[in-house]
């Protein structure tokens, strides 16, 4: 079994500190497919770089980029635009 670090303390993905940012991809990233959700998570919450990521999963680094493209593509843009509606 691989040992993995724990959490680690790192600023949020651009984006998430607006009030309620963070519950909102949260949610977002458990309607992506597994493959996505476990890169996004990686990536941006818990703070692992992509070559780290590819080493957890055992695929490229060019498979880790790619997903993590993905799925911040189906999350962030309907988070801000979330956030616009909001305030209107």
């Amino acid at each position: 079994m691989t040992h993995h670090s724990p959490l680690r303390a790192r600023r949020p993905a651009s984006g998430l500190e607006e009030p309620g940012a963070f519950q909102y991809t949260i949610l977002r990233a458990f309607e992506l497919p597994k493959a996505h959700r476990e890169v996004f998570l990686l990536k941006e919450i818990q703070g692992y770089t992509l070559a780290e990521i590819a080493a957890i999963l055992g695929v490229s680094i060019r498979t880790v980029s790619a997903r993590w493209k993905r799925a911040r593509r189906d999350i962030l843009p309907r988070a801000d635009s979330n956030a616009t509606e909001q305030t209107k």
